[in-house]
């Protein structure tokens, strides 16, 4: 651009210099003519001289005049040369830088492709070596996988801290979890971080209390925690949260914690809820649930549920969770006993692709009918 500054200064100089030279030519012209006027009473010998070295200077100063513009004419053709080369160059240069930020972002590119197949590769091992129970291992590959901060880096935080878990450094892993629920706030892994750093404080000895945790969510994780250590008093609290106010997907998720417990106060609490819940989607939950214990006892309840029951959803369960068990008796009763014309249909269906003789004996009396 400074050239081009230049080169327009130049034009404006070359103007300037033709006008100059058109002017003087002008005013030579003029005074030739207005001497030649003034002389006329001058004598004939004297009046020619005069009139031909006027009209000599005349023509001297025209002719200097047109050189002049003539060459000013060229300067300018040549400055707009200079101009036209000048653009280009500046136009060359652009596309030179430009060419030069594509190349660098192609660079940061291949590096950002380079460090997430970096940290790919580290998850990969890390996720190996815990299968294998190689905890120093995958601590190691997860600790560098997180240090990239790419697209696992949360979730490598995650098994960063449960492989200081495994590994004993329990301390260590608590600071991993902080850093999660700092840093990822919002991640699908922050979850299970919560759940972790329970278990973590309880290993050492440092309990959270259920009580104690106002939000619903980590209430539910410190019960299951807890139910790990002192189910006794886990499970009231529960019960308590199933029977109360709280959402239904809470409810649920508390039902599946009662689930994990053998113990016969958590197959009360599942069976309480099987029969006399007034919610259908609890039921079914509880239903799914019982069905882990087997035995005459769930079958009864199965049984019972199905007779207290209002809701079809629920009356089809039981029947297909009969049918799985291969109890053809409860079902042949079910059959006699049920007016709803639909659900006996299924349960006849269900009990025409058992081989038990207590099916093939009810199938014969519906044919002798």
């Amino acid at each position: 651009m400074k050239h081009i500054s230049r080169i327009a200064f130049t034009l404006a100089a070359f103007a300037s210099i033709g006008a100059a030279a058109f002017a003087q030519g002008t005013t030579t012209s003029t005074a030739a003519s207005t001497t030649t006027s003034t002389q006329a009473t001058s004598p004939q010998t004297a009046e020619q001289r005069e009139k031909a070295r006027l009209e000599a200077e005349a023509a001297r100063n025209a002719a200097a005049a047109q050189a002049t513009a003539d060459q000013a004419r060229k300067d300018i053709e040549r400055a707009q040369k200079l101009v036209e080369q000048a653009q280009k160059q500046a136009q060359t240069q652009g596309q030179q830088e430009a060419t030069k930020e594509v190349a660098k972002e192609v660079a940061r590119v291949q590096e950002a492709l380079k460090e997430a197949q970096r940290e790919m590769e580290l998850y990969a091992k890390g996720t190996a070596a815990l299968d294998t129970a190689r905890y120093e291992k995958a601590l190691e590959a997860f600790a560098e996988a997180a240090a990239l901060k790419g697209a696992k880096a949360d979730s490598a935080l995650y098994w960063k801290a449960f492989s200081e878990y495994k590994a004993q450094a329990m301390q260590a892993a608590l600071e991993s979890l902080k850093e999660v629920q700092k840093n990822f706030p919002d991640s699908r892994w922050l979850e299970q971080a919560l759940a972790l750093e329970l278990e973590v404080k309880g290993a050492m000895g440092k309990p959270v209390s259920p009580a104690a945790t106002p939000d619903e969510e980590l209430k539910l994780l410190a019960l299951n925690s807890l139910l790990n250590t002192d189910a006794e008093q886990a499970l009231p609290m529960l019960e308590k949260m199933i029977n109360g106010q709280q959402s239904v997907r809470l409810k649920k998720r508390a039902l599946f914690v009662v689930s994990q417990s053998k113990s016969p106060k958590a197959r009360e609490i599942l069976a309480s809820v099987a029969k006399g819940s007034p919610d259908p989607e609890l039921q079914l939950e509880a239903l799914v649930y019982l069905q882990m214990f087997g035995g005459a006892e769930e079958k009864k309840l199965l049984s019972d549920v199905y007779s207290s029951s209002k809701d079809r959803d629920v009356k089809v369960r039981v029947i297909d969770a009969l049918s799985a068990q291969g109890d053809a008796r409860t079902l042949v009763d079910m059959a006699r006993k049920e007016t709803d014309p639909a659900m006996r249909k299924r349960i006849v269906e269900r009990l025409s692709r058992m081989k038990a003789k207590e099916a093939t004996d009810y199938m014969l009396e519906l044919i002798n009918k």
